[in-house]
Formats: C-alpha cells, sequence, structure tokens
C-alpha cells in the first residue's frame, strides 16, 4: 500500500521513485536520459556582453533596425550587425544565463534569466545593462521540456537548473 501511495504522489510530481519497475504507460529505458546543466544562484544573475560566440544551439531570431538578436538556448543572445545583409558581422553575446525567450521594444530588451525577468538597456548593444530585475517571475519546472522521457531528478543543492542534455546514464529515478 505504502508503495503504491509513494508512485502515485511521484507521478503528481513528476517522478517515480521505484527504479525496478516502470511507471505506467512508460517505455522501456534504453540508457539514455537527460540530467539537469546547473549554475549557481550568484552565476544565473550574471547578465554580461562579452566576445562573440559561435551559434551552437540557436532559437528564436529578433529583427531591431540592422541588428539580429539571435536566441542560444538556455545561454543568451548573439548581437550581429546585419547593415551588409551579404556579409553579416558578429559584435558580441550577452550572456544571460538560462535565456529562452526575448521581446524588443525601443531601447529595451526583455528576456527571461532562468526564473527571473530582466529588463535590458540595449541603446549600446555592444554593452548591455540590466535596468530591472524581476526575481521568481516564472515558475520553475523540476523537469525537462520533453514529454515520455527518464531523466535525472532535480537536486537544488546543486544550483538553479538552466538546461538539459541527453546522456547515457543508468536508470534514473524520474520519468515524465
Amino acid at each position: 500500500m505504502a508503495r503504491w501511495l509513494l508512485m502515485g504522489l511521484g507521478s503528481l510530481v513528476g517522478c517515480t521513485v521505484d527504479t525496478d519497475t516502470t511507471p505506467p504507460g512508460a517505455p522501456a529505458f534504453n540508457g539514455e536520459g537527460y540530467r539537469p546543466i546547473y549554475v549557481s544562484a550568484e552565476q544565473i544573475k550574471q547578465v554580461t556582453t562579452v566576445a562573440p560566440q559561435p551559434l551552437r544551439k540557436p532559437g528564436k531570431i529578433y529583427v531591431k533596425g540592422n541588428f539580429l538578436f539571435i536566441n542560444e538556448q538556455g545561454k543568451g543572445i548573439h548581437l550581429i550587425d546585419n547593415a551588409n545583409p551579404a556579409s553579416p558581422r558578429k559584435l558580441s553575446f550577452i550572456n544571460i544565463p538560462g535565456n529562452v525567450d526575448i521581446a524588443v521594444k525601443g531601447n529595451l530588451m526583455y528576456a527571461d534569466n532562468g526564473r527571473d525577468f530582466v529588463v535590458l538597456d540595449i541603446s549600446d548593444p555592444t554593452q548591455v545593462t540590466i535596468q530591472k530585475r524581476i526575481e521568481n517571475a516564472f515558475p520553475l519546472h523540476s523537469f525537462p521540456p520533453y514529454i515520455n522521457t527518464y531523466f535525472e531528478c532535480i537536486d537544488e543543492a546543486k544550483g538553479v537548473v538552466i538546461g538539459w542534455e541527453k546522456v547515457k546514464m543508468s536508470r534514473p529515478k524520474c520519468y515524465r
């Protein structure tokens, strides 16, 4: 009885607690799952402008004048000068840990920074500054953004989750 109660409670929060039994409806574990990528609570708040970075996992693109802002999922924003579309020029990278989405209006960029919402002054796109931070504006998800998958349960003592990576692993305790 207690085992079933624990499994029911685990499924409510996105985790199972029994590693010997496949959760109802779950596929057989194939040796791969998702592991959280952590940064410290201090690191996630460090929004900085740094040298251009290579595009590795690009997301959304925003156009403002001659500038392109390209999201690097979970990491920040690439700033590209597109005045000459035949030869775009990388200017800088805006490091915003945990970033997934942005919007721009005038000289302000609105972005998610992990659980926080930040407003950035982009009047000098090579030296972006934080104008405002609203802490805990977004909900904390304790699972990866994929369904029908196994994953390593989050350990908040390790820091703040800014993304997930697919890796080979022994059978993890969590499934969604």
